[in-house]
């Protein structure tokens, strides 16, 4: 006899979208299961830098962009769930730093003043006096000028773990995903879908909706809706990673030529104690056609010629290749915003942003609301056996 579970909604996809949007789910008493087919995180989640945007960056250009006005008041909605006053409590999850900064080498710093000069940024920008400036710019050698921004940085191993855990009972590891495991109708309904987790025997999912936010994931579905104007479009990244034995936490952009941030740095602690610089921006999007050799030799060019008092000489460095799942846009670049196509009953959603998942799932909810979909039941007995998935490893600690 085949087993069935039903359930109101059923998630695919278990980066920080997918459980937070379990979170908000069970809060509303909906029966719900996610389902993932590798590690929790283990997509863009865990190479995430941890940055909640508040939009800055897309306005480097001194024009506040769509992209800026469609992210701008993230940072106050995660505040008040660090703050334990939100929607989900994130009193556990660690702030590594309360302001991502900005700074521009000399020769850029007049550039930098005249923009934020032109913008009506309503005191999420703060030029600094030098005694408040992070510690590796505290050194005589440093010429520019620093700015903080009302952008915090999250610990995103910790708080995946904390989305996990509250719900870990409903979060199973399965299979990985064939077209074998669903069926569409000649509308797009699914009218088939099972999930597997070898050896143990199949189940079949019933579900009032089926929704897949499994970043590069959803391309397996996408290609069974055969849906005329839906598709993916992937960004890749070459992001770099540097190991050093001083410590110099940093949580910056640095202001280039362009509209893209010279160089973005975070700073996380390894399993061995030391510290790490990972970094994004201009040099990881003009990195993906260098082998990762000429990558990490750009990478030291540029942190001497950025910081030249500080030595390099004994660093450990590493790079990784990471594609951006988004839906397609007509010029390829990067949407402004969160993503949700809604067909028949499925949903396909993309964040495209870290800071994006709450405004993501709520969109959801108002949808579920609107379709009339309540809860109902959640009958999950069939899947006890299936295992909850592991947590993916932060990425230095994989590489470094």
């Amino acid at each position: 006899m085949k087993q069935v579970v039903n359930t109101d909604i059923a998630i695919i996809g278990g980066g920080i979208a997918g459980l937070w949007l379990l979170n908000r789910l069970r809060q509303l008493n909906y029966g719900a299961v996610l389902l993932e087919s590798d590690t929790l995180g283990g997509g863009q989640s865990h190479k995430a830098q941890g940055i909640i945007h508040g939009g800055m960056k897309y306005a480097l250009q001194g024009v506040l962009t769509p992209a800026t006005q469609a992210i701008a008041d993230m940072p106050e909605v995660w505040n008040a769930c660090l703050s334990g006053k939100g929607l989900i409590d994130l009193q556990q999850v660690p702030v590594l730093s309360t302001k991502q900064y900005l700074w521009a080498p000399g020769s850029l710093t007049a550039k930098l003043a005249g923009f934020f000069a032109g913008l009506a940024l309503k005191g999420n920008v703060e030029a600094l006096d030098k005694k408040d400036y992070p510690s590796v710019f505290q050194h005589a050698a440093f010429k520019g000028q620093v700015y903080s921004l009302d952008e915090i940085v999250l610990d995103v191993n910790v708080l995946l773990r904390t989305l996990a855990m509250p719900y870990q009972e409903i979060i199973y590891k399965v299979d990985a995903f064939h077209d074998t495991h669903t069926q569409f109708d000649d509308k797009n309904h699914l009218t088939y879908f099972q999930a597997n987790a070898t050896p143990l025997p199949a189940v079949e999912i019933k579900a009032q909706k089926y929704i897949f936010v499994a970043g590069e994931g959803n391309e397996v579905i996408l290609k069974q809706l055969k849906h005329p104007v839906l598709n993916m479009q992937r960004r890749p990244l070459q992001m770099v990673m540097m190991k050093a034995n001083f410590t110099y936490p940093l949580y910056a952009h640095c202001m280039g030529l362009g509209a893209t941030p010279r160089m973005t740095i975070t700073s996380h602690i390894a399993h061995d104690g030391k510290m790490v610089w990972y970094m994004g921006g201009q040099i990881s999007e003009e990195g993906v056609n260098r082998s990762p050799h000429e990558q990490i030799q750009i990478a030291k060019n540029e942190l001497q010629e950025l910081f030249p008092w500080l030595d390099f000489s004994a660093a450990e460095f590493a790079t990784f290749f990471v594609n951006r799942a988004e839906p397609l846009q007509p010029d390829g670049k990067r949407p402004d915003s969160f993503f949700i196509k809604n067909i028949e009953n499925t949903m396909i959603a993309w964040p495209t942003k870290l800071a994006f998942a709450p405004k993501l799932a709520e969109e959801i909810i108002q949808l579920l609301a609107e379709e009339n979909i309540t809860p109902k039941a959640n009958d999950l007995y069939a899947l006890r056996a299936f295992p909850m998935p592991t947590f993916a490893k932060p990425i230095w600690d994989q590489l470094l």
